[in-house]
């Protein structure tokens, strides 16, 4: 009788969470970080000791990223916030423009420059207005550009960013239609062009 092979899937945890999204690799800590939103924190696991720490948020985090200096860069309901180190205070970058009462930020990542991309989602699910906003905070003063407007791509969950292995194609996803989108990318320019399905 041929044995199956064994999953190469293992779980970081028998703990279950409302909806864990948006993880990554720490690669100076090695720790696997992801958001709890529903669950309104944040958690990071030592997949050699199998532990895990929580992190309670003041309110529903979409994403984060490690800041090249430390620390993490936040994206929470109404704005993007920078905590110097874990359990640390939280420093407000930026507001987001729209009404947090229904809007909230959703999936993001940093790019390859260190700019921090959040996505966002309307819970109200009637309108596709989901847009896509790119954080600049490297020089030290915050900038704020919506890459991705609504009017133009019209969305209803900013879900799946991410950028190819050589940083040329950008892909994006809209939860509910099913549909990912990818661009051709420049880095340098943070420009998008000739979208494709």
């Amino acid at each position: 009788m041929i044995t199956p092979n064994p999953s190469p899937w293992q779980p970081v945890t028998s703990d279950t969470y409302a909806l864990g999204e948006s993880p990554f690799w720490h690669p100076q800590e090695q720790m696997l970080y992801w958001v709890d939103i529903s669950g309104k924190q944040i958690l990071r696991a030592n997949i050699y000791m199998r532990t895990v720490e929580s992190w309670a948020m003041p309110s529903e985090p979409g994403c984060m990223a490690p800041a090249r200096d430390g620390g993490l860069v936040i994206a929470l309901r109404d704005g993007v916030y920078r905590a110097k180190r874990w359990g640390g205070s939280l420093e407000l970058l930026t507001l987001l423009p729209y009404n947090p009462t229904y809007h909230r930020s959703n999936d993001g990542k940093c790019d390859a420059l260190g700019r921090f991309w959040v996505g966002t989602i309307d819970e109200t699910r009637t309108e596709a207005n989901a847009a896509l906003y790119c954080v600049d905070a490297r020089s030290g003063a915050v900038q704020l550009q919506c890459v991705l407007d609504p009017k133009a791509q019209p969305a209803s969950t900013a879900n799946g960013l991410a950028f190819s292995p050589d940083n040329r194609t950008f892909y994006w996803s809209d939860t509910p239609s099913h549909t990912i989108w990818s661009w051709d990318y420049d880095l340098p320019s943070n420009t998008l062009s000739n979208r494709s399905v």
